[in-house]
């Protein structure tokens, strides 16, 4: 890929995960869930019925991270723990009443988005290098299994980037924000609100977070109609880690493009 190819790929990879994301966090309740929660929560809505195991394998959450979510959602009636059949040591997690309604809501709200997401994900196809066939090759993919292997794509790219920005590090609102902060520029900070979805102070919030961790720096005198306004631009270290997802979709672009071509041929059943 090229510099300019390159760049728009990853502006449009981020608007998708965005979306994305939103419609997790809608039929959830999180806020900006973190991929490797999506991955776990697209997983128990799959499968209804996994251990702890198999969710911390195959999300990469920590075994104490696993503990906390599934924690979450049996407060929320939600889920169910059980010894495993085949192994008293395993823990299964099963869905109740409540979670296959919640499952099938997020079955029925990605199946829409990924039908309101074909253009995007032709986009997305053809900056990878390989435009996107005009009808897919074999029978759709379920929703959930399509968006479990597009999670699980994202959080290999989120592996790219430098240990600090990385889980732990910066928060999936925080990532945003830095990706969005160094592929303009920079940004006055009231740009950042809308793409958020913060207010002006939530925005704020999130730039003191990213500057205190020396991924962004306000600056002034850089406006020329008003050489008093701040504007946030990327470090050293910002951009640094900005590069390290675009070399990671230059390494992952042949899968990612098969990925999206299979989006982009999107057909509900």
């Amino acid at each position: 890929m090229d510099d300019e190819a390159r760049g728009r790929a990853i502006g449009l990879l981020g608007d998708f995960n965005d979306r994305m994301t939103r419609v997790v966090d809608a039929v959830f309740g999180t806020s900006w869930a973190e991929i490797e929660e999506i991955i776990a929560l697209v997983l128990l809505a799959s499968e209804r019925m996994v251990t702890t195991r198999r969710l911390a394998d195959v999300s990469g959450l920590g075994r104490r991270a696993v503990s906390r979510l599934v924690l979450r959602l049996q407060t929320e009636d939600l889920v169910v723990t059980r010894a495993a059949a085949t192994d008293a040591r395993a823990v299964e997690v099963v869905l109740t009443a409540a979670g296959e309604e919640r499952a099938l809501t997020l079955h029925r709200e990605t199946t829409a988005f990924f039908s309101a997401s074909t253009d995007i994900a032709r986009a997305i196809s053809d900056g990878m290098g390989t435009p996107a066939p005009s009808s897919p090759p074999v029978s759709p993919s379920d929703a959930l299994d399509l968006l479990l292997r597009i999670c699980e794509a994202g959080s290999r790219l989120v592996r790219y980037m430098p240990a600090a920005a990385t889980r732990g590090k910066l928060a999936a609102r925080q990532r945003a924000a830095l990706v969005l902060i160094a592929m303009q520029g920079g940004v006055r900070p009231s740009e950042l609100a809308g793409p958020l979805e913060l207010s002006a102070a939530g925005a704020s919030h999130v730039v003191d977070q990213l500057c205190a961790k020396g991924f962004v720096a306000r600056v002034r005198g850089t406006v020329p109609e008003d050489r008093r306004a701040v504007v946030i631009r990327a470090t050293p270290a910002g951009f640094e880690a900005v590069g390290a997802v675009a070399f990671g979709i230059e390494q992952e672009s042949a899968s990612l493009a098969a990925l999206f071509a299979e989006l982009a041929a999107w057909r509900t059943a």
